[in-house]
């Protein structure tokens, strides 16, 4: 009886599943634990025959000093806890760095499966050497046992979604293979030498990396973490399918079916097709979100998968509003596609065609007109979930780009007169996205008794409202340089009048340092708003407090910035981020408190 294989557990393998545990702690949902138990289940379950044949054979063994001396199928127990273990770290790993993805958008169908089949014939390839190894029973046996008991996992993981695996981002994929594989190789090293396992001579070709690990130890880990991570991804594509099924619903509150029910449809189902409009607008709006805001993109990641696609689509449709009035060449430009939005949006919710792609759109006159080439404003209003949202919070966003239209530095024309002026713009362009926001959050879960409650409803609505104006002053109060840049002046002109400024000199000197009254003057009133509305979050499902605090005090330290900014005298005009480190760790507190 020995603990040396114990002490290998102790040193090496549960500490990292230690550490990557309490950095995830506060992310892990019901569903990442059904994949990492399902998925180490069939690990633990596929790799007992082959381990209890090569120790049964003499190709594996363990030093009676080496182990405590419990075995199943004279497999030592620390080698069945490491399979466990092993599959614990790769797939958590795989999980972490997967955590901002968008399953169903890699559900988008290639031109052409060369990618598959090129996949397939390369491991039927490596699966008929290991065949020819295995015949020969020499040194290559240990060799040709790893290839013939992989391989055909791999096979069979391929053929179910080797389009999927090809669709999906490389680096994250091939840091959760690689990574864990050099670490057990430095695992493995250390414990061939110490002599905690064996292999024996005879049964392998004696090639080595570094002094001790042999060439088919190296070969079994990577296998081993290539399975884990396919194995993976297999459940992500039954869990895209499924999330796909949810999001495409007509139905205003559609849940996604157990993981037992996705995993036993996805087994025994067919394969089928997908609406490639509604994948390419949704790639379209995911690219646009990450290239605009990227905070904002791994903030979503904290939420269900409907939601987040709900949101993702709201967020698409404000930015491509957003874009079309900022940079239209011209007023008569931007004026004309805040109309066309607002006709559209008009017939999208009138004929109650939520969802699906938008073939035709409301011309100047009113009617039908059909299309196939959508254009981007088109195309993110067609992506809505119509019916999870209301149509009023969205023409009065419209309205709200209307007042930005009204500046012009020519004809001294400034619509930001007075600090009411500066509630309803901030009510328009931010307190209805956040009512929308709350729309999809209502849809989307069930709120015990508030379902039926919508004077419940209305009041964290309205809670809702004022915070997004409270985003909305921190974000004017730091981007007064910015807008200064394209003549634009939020701060209300009754209180540039009390200093003795106009707007006009706002855009004359945008570093003038008696500015810095008015940020102050913005993010208190940001502060005033922001205290009123934020015990309402606590009464919003768990699911969603975490992600929206996150955001709601990211935008606060935004505030918190521009005062150290002013103070300490820093006059570039780069737009305050947060930094990723202080996100990830407001998100894990606010997560851990929500969970």
């Amino acid at each position: 009886m020995g603990l040396d294989y114990c002490l290998v557990h102790l040193t090496w393998t549960l500490p990292p599943a230690a550490l990557l545990t309490a950095a995830y702690w506060p992310f892990f949902s019901r569903l990442d634990v059904a994949r990492i138990s399902t998925l180490s289940s069939i690990a633990v379950f596929c790799t007992i025959p082959w381990d209890s044949y090569l120790i049964r054979n003499r190709i594996w063994s363990y030093p009676a000093d080496a182990i405590v001396g419990y075995t199943l199928f004279d497999i030592p127990l620390e080698e069945i806890f490491f399979f466990i273990i092993q599959t614990y770290l790769t797939s958590l790993l795989y999980i972490i760095l997967t955590k901002d993805l968008v399953l169903s958008a890699y559900l988008l169908p290639k031109k052409n499966d060369l990618t598959k089949i090129l996949g397939s014939a390369a491991l039927m390839a490596a699966t008929g050497f290991g065949i020819m190894c295995m015949l020969r029973e020499d040194n290559l046996k240990y060799l040709s046992l790893i290839l013939v008991w992989a391989l055909p996992v791999l096979i069979f993981q391929w053929h179910l979604c080797g389009n999927f695996i090809a669709a999906l981002p490389k680096k994250p994929i091939m840091i959760s293979i690689f990574l864990p594989t050099l670490y057990l190789w430095i695992v493995d090293f250390f414990s061939l030498q110490r002599g905690t396992w064996v292999i024996e001579r005879g049964t392998k070709l004696d090639i080595r990396l570094g002094a001790t690990l042999d060439l088919e130890e190296a070969l079994f880990f990577l296998m081993t973490n290539i399975m884990i991570v396919f194995g993976i991804i297999t459940m992500d594509h039954a869990l895209a399918i499924a999330e796909y099924d949810v999001i495409i619903s007509n139905s205003a509150e559609r849940h996604r079916p157990s993981f037992f029910g996705i995993f036993c449809s996805y087994m025994t189902g067919q394969r089928r097709s997908f609406d490639t409009s509604f994948l390419k607008g949704l790639n379209a709006a995911i690219e646009k979100l990450s290239q605009k805001s990227q905070n904002m993109y791994l903030g979503s990641a904290m939420f269900n998968d409907r939601l987040r696609v709900d949101l993702i689509m709201l967020y698409s449709f404000c930015r491509v509003i957003d874009d079309l009035v900022d940079e239209a060449p011209d007023r008569e430009t931007a004026q004309s596609n805040i109309k066309e939005a607002s006709q559209v949006l008009n017939w999208c919710f009138s004929t109650k065609r939520p969802t699906e792609p938008l073939y035709g759109y409301v011309d100047v006159e009113g009617s039908p007109e059909q299309t196939n080439d959508l254009s981007p404003l088109l195309s993110s209003i067609a992506l809505l979930p119509t019916s999870r949202l209301t149509l009023k919070p969205l023409l009065e966003l419209l309205s709200g780009f209307e007042m930005d239209l009204g500046f012009s530095a020519e004809n001294q024309e400034f619509p930001i007169a007075t600090e009411s002026d500066l509630e309803i713009y901030a009510h328009r362009v931010a307190g209805t996205v956040a009512s929308s926001l709350l729309e999809l959050v209502f849809h989307n879960y069930e709120i015990g008794e508030m379902k039926q409650d919508r004077d419940q409803q209305a009041r964290i609505i309205n809670s809702g409202q004022h915070m997004g104006r409270a985003l909305q002053y921190v974000n004017i109060a730091r981007d007064i340089k910015r807008d200064a840049a394209i003549s634009r002046v939020y701060i209300p002109s009754s209180w540039l009048a009390e200093e003795g400024i106009t707007p006009s000199d706002v855009l004359a000197n945008p570093y003038d340092d008696r500015l810095a009254i008015f940020e102050n003057r913005m993010l208190s009133k940001a502060n005033d708003a922001y205290k009123q509305s934020v015990t309402a979050i606590d009464e919003l499902p768990k699911e969603v407090r975490g992600p929206i605090k996150t955001t709601v005090e990211s935008y606060m330290i935004i505030g918190e910035m521009v005062r150290k900014r002013r103070q300490a005298g820093i006059k570039e005009e780069g737009k305050l981020k947060v930094p990723l480190w202080r996100r990830l760790r407001l998100a894990w507190w606010e997560m851990n408190v929500s969970h």
